[in-house]
């Protein structure tokens, strides 16, 4: 056991709300440093890791998430799945107490260098890629953060010539004070989480956070491409940039089809943007984004070059699953907002039968009438959204499903119906549900998975016919 220095923070007895990754990754850490730590959760189902942290000194309570069990504590790390409104935080701030998020305790702890990717999507793709690049240039380099492990579990691991490479969520930006990347990017900004933010300018604020303590000595890298990213650039760090569309003056750019970097005043050519293997504008844009990012790092081009072109890409993002009687199956499932499920319709050149649906996140489905009566054949509606997503889109032939195992076998009998033209390819069959998974699954993993068990299902079927 290992004793933190007194001023990293603000106190030795921490009250920890939340044992789900991010709070048991905290707590583990800090009981690791001798902390005194007391652990809170409302949920009894978190048991098994009860028993875990009970051997490492920690005071597990489960059930219990009131004010009271602030009693005799000096600080407060938060789990961002939890909104700031709760009555342990009213009472943490009436009674003065700090509220940090377990990213803001685990870049505390770090020894190497944080590579920070925030942005309303493609975080986990740009996140994922950038740990790729910096791993193919040598350097031991962990994805953590809201993708993979948490920060707290891999941050005294990673050497100081390594890369810690962070994906950031506005909830974890809410509670940070010290958090300051040597890398932060900003892929984009639509409207989402509102239900939690209240507004577009206030989650717009939260992205902010990420770049408020960085110095000339940093990296900001901003997409270019988006207006919104652009009007609310913040900070004092040095500006990299990267555009689909256009030449940057530093940064990464594909004008003309051939991705180019652009470093220290000097413009490199470096593949043809054809060469990549993730499907979509989008993409591109992610794999810029992750070339930006990795820059400082000054990693060898050829190691680059390499990575992109064995970049596959992440599971459950525009994932090809199967092909079955001509018809291929696609897995989007972590499109949980209204301009996720856009981006994955824009990626195929042939129509779409797509399965949507889930709990709404409070958005305005209207906004994509347009585009679904251009690429939507056919939409197959699930979940607590399904009713809203139909009215919502006149015009666009819809059928509403009990379950997805319905929505996969209905979805697969209408695009294998024929294209409408002679000759033309079927529809692509897409799970890209534009909402939040859980009035049915898990989470958007469990709903991905589920989605390729029922093409599997449907895959085996035919198979035997």
């Amino acid at each position: 056991m290992t004793r933190a220095p007194e001023n990293l923070l603000p106190g030795r007895r921490p009250l920890i709300v939340g044992a789900g990754r991010s709070g048991a990754a905290a707590a583990r850490l800090l009981a690791r440093h001798g902390l005194d730590v007391r652990l809170c959760d409302r949920r009894e189902a978190a048991a098994p890791l009860a028993a875990e942290l009970a051997a490492l000194g920690v005071d597990v309570r489960l059930g219990r998430d009131d004010a009271g069990e602030l009693e005799g504590r000096e600080f407060v790390v938060w789990s961002p799945g939890i909104a700031l409104d709760h009555p342990i935080a009213r009472a943490a701030r009436a009674a003065g107490l700090q509220i940090l998020s377990e990213l803001e305790v685990g870049c505390r702890f770090a020894r190497a260098p944080l590579f920070c990717i925030t942005g309303t999507n493609g975080k986990s793709t740009t996140t994922d890629l950038t740990g790729a690049l910096l791993r193919a240039a040598g350097i031991e380099a962990a994805v953590c953060g809201n993708i993979g492990r948490a920060i707290c579990d891999v941050a005294e691991s990673v050497p100081a010539d390594g890369a810690l490479v962070v994906e950031v969520s506005s909830f974890q930006l809410e509670t940070v004070e010290r958090l300051k990347p040597r890398v932060a990017a900003w892929l984009n900004l639509t409207p989402d989480h509102l239900d939690r933010h209240g507004t577009l300018e206030a989650y717009a604020a939260l992205k902010q956070r990420l770049f408020a303590n960085q110095d000339a000595q940093d990296f900001a890298v901003w997409n270019a491409d988006d207006p919104a990213v652009t009007a609310h650039r913040a900070g004092s760090a040095a500006t990299l940039e990267f555009s689909r569309t256009r030449a940057v003056p530093a940064g990464a750019h594909a004008a003309g089809g051939a991705i180019t970097l652009v470093w220290r005043g000097r413009s490199e050519p470096l593949m043809p943007a054809a060469e990549l293997r993730l499907r979509g504008p989008h993409n591109l844009s992610n794999a810029l984004a992750a070339l930006a990012t990795a820059l400082p790092a000054e990693p060898p081009r050829a190691a680059l070059r390499e990575a992109l072109r064995a970049y596959r890409g992440l599971e459950h993002r525009l994932e090809p699953v199967a092909t079955i009687e001509g018809v291929e199956f696609v897995n989007d499932s972590k499109a949980t907002n209204l301009d996720s499920m856009a981006v994955a319709l824009g990626s195929f050149d042939q129509p779409v039968v797509l399965i949507a649906g889930g709990r709404d996140k409070g958005q305005d489905f209207r906004a994509a009438l347009e585009l679904a009566r251009r690429r939507v054949r056919h939409a197959v509606l699930i979940g607590e959204g399904a009713e809203r997503i139909e009215r919502a889109w006149p015009g666009v032939p819809a059928t509403c499903a009990s379950s997805l195992a319905e929505a996969v076998d209905r979805a697969f009998d209408l695009a294998r119906t024929g294209s409408g033209r002679p000759g033309a390819a079927p529809p692509v069959v897409l799970l890209s549900p534009g909402c939040a998974s859980f009035d049915m699954f898990r989470d958007f993993e469990d709903r991905g998975a589920r989605f390729k068990s029922e093409v599997e299902r449907l895959r085996l079927k035919e198979s035997r016919t």
